[in-house]
């Protein structure tokens, strides 16, 4: 048998979905010859396949069309005016969102099968990237789900715009290094400051990052592209990619909207737009003087 395609360096901080585990532990059961050795690559062997890749990009009861005729770009609604309409929308988003945290639970439970004792070091790497990962987003999904629900009442405060990428990039690290997927960063906002609830900021961020990385079925090939900058008197972050289309109900997913709703507590604002050649997500928030 040949093994996987893939090793992990010795790195503590590494992990994301739901795979097939019972082939990263058939993976290592035998051994081949040691002079003509795999390459070494980062990311899941191309035979492992994400289970809950598209429960980032809900699809809801929406029939399907073809992603190529939305492109132009479109800001993602705030709260609806009436309140009975942003009632019903919010108890939508949270019922969706209770269901993802379920299924990232279910995820998070089955890679904590991988640490054994007696389990291959390959298995025990990736089930620790596995772990990280699924509990950053079952973090994100519940922070999401108590903001929508009520329960969570955001807490604003002055933090440096830089210091909201970084945190970022490293919460989304363990994913990217499961999946293999590049994470380009081009940040200039300089000692940009903001007034918003960190947490809850970030984790809307995060959620439109994992939704971009999750629309790809190759991700090992994919790019992801994080912008941060000064765009006169608003800090604007951008997550964008131009190799998968973008689902026919692009502008409506829920992490989409979620965010929305997040940023407009902090006076900001998120547009979307895709079509055939890719997706981009703008976020605008007001810097502070």
């Amino acid at each position: 048998m040949v093994p996987p395609d893939v090793q992990y360096p010795d790195d503590p901080l590494s992990s994301p979905s739901a795979i097939r585990i019972e082939d990263i532990l058939g993976g290592e059961e035998e051994t081949t010859d040691s002079s003509n050795p795999a390459p070494a690559r980062e990311g899941l062997p191309r035979t492992f396949r994400m289970r809950a890749d598209k429960h980032y990009v809900e699809m809801l009861d929406t029939p399907p069309r073809s992603g190529a005729k939305e492109s132009s770009a479109t800001t993602v609604p705030p709260p609806a005016a009436g309140e009975e309409e942003a009632a019903d929308a919010d108890a939508l988003a949270a019922v969706q969102l209770g269901r993802d945290l379920a299924q990232t639970l279910s995820a998070l439970l089955a890679s904590t099968n991988l640490l054994s004792d007696r389990g291959p070091a390959l298995a025990s790497t990736v089930a620790a990237n596995l772990i990280r990962a699924e509990a950053w987003k079952a973090t994100c999904l519940l922070r999401v789900a108590r903001f929508l629900r009520g329960e969570l009442l955001p807490a604003p405060k002055q933090i440096r715009a830089q210091a909201i990428v970084d945190q970022l990039l490293k919460s989304i690290e363990p994913e990217r290094r499961l999946r293999g997927v590049t994470i380009e960063s081009r940040i200039s906002v300089g000692d940009r400051s903001l007034s918003v609830d960190e947490d809850l900021f970030v984790a809307a961020l995060s959620g439109l990052l994992m939704t971009t990385i999750g629309l790809t079925e190759e991700p090992s090939a994919f790019t992801v592209t994080v912008v941060a900058e000064a765009k006169g008197s608003d800090v604007a972050f951008g997550i964008s990619q131009a190799q998968a289309a973008a689902p026919a109900n692009w502008t409506a997913a829920g992490p989409l909207t979620s965010a929305a709703r997040i940023v407009s507590a902090f006076k900001g604002r998120v547009a979307a737009s895709g079509g055939a050649a890719g997706t981009e997500i703008r976020v605008m928030v007001p810097r502070l003087a």
